[in-house]
């Protein structure tokens, strides 16, 4: 399986009267998703689901790459929430292995969590910024599910692509 994380875009700042869940995608989080969107068409990257945290920014962010990148369904789930455990995730991924290329929308520290047990099996430090795209090769989703990392690029890296 190629799995594609993707963290949300540029979103509203936090403040005492919105909630975290509503935070939207700013003008320049909406443009730059969009850059980024084409980036991932012009990398052949043609998954077959989409799968969106439940906040706000992330379902934006979805809907986004979902035009560009047309996959066969869209979801949300809610293993992807910031609070999420990503092993949680990865128990969830595993009922995707219908798919031969799934995206992930979501947030930090849950995705680079998410990526170093895959990758690394335990907690490592990455840094993955606001649009940034991981892929990683899953060769086993057993019961200690492991892959290669194969791309980690940043928002700028993909806006030069197009």
């Amino acid at each position: 399986m190629d799995l594609y994380i993707v963290r949300h875009g540029k979103a509203e700042e936090r403040t005492p009267n919105k909630g975290d869940a509503n935070r939207r995608l700013v003008d320049a989080g909406i443009r730059d998703m969009r850059a980024i969107s084409k980036a991932m068409a012009v990398l052949k990257i043609r998954p077959d689901i989409i799968v969106s945290s439940p906040l706000k920014r992330a379902r934006q962010t979805a809907e986004i790459l979902s035009g560009v990148l047309k996959p066969k369904k869209s979801i949300v789930w809610d293993e992807l929430k910031p609070e999420a455990s990503p092993h949680d995730t990865l128990k969830k991924l595993k009922s995707a292995d219908f798919a031969t290329s799934v995206i992930l929308v979501g947030h930090e520290p849950h995705l680079s969590s998410l990526v170093s047990i895959i990758t690394a099996g335990s907690a490592i430090s990455i840094l993955l910024k606001k649009g940034g795209l991981v892929h990683i090769e899953i060769y086993s989703m057993t019961r200690k599910p492991h892959g290669a990392l194969r791309g980690l690029l940043t928002p700028k890296q993909m806006k030069k692509i197009c």
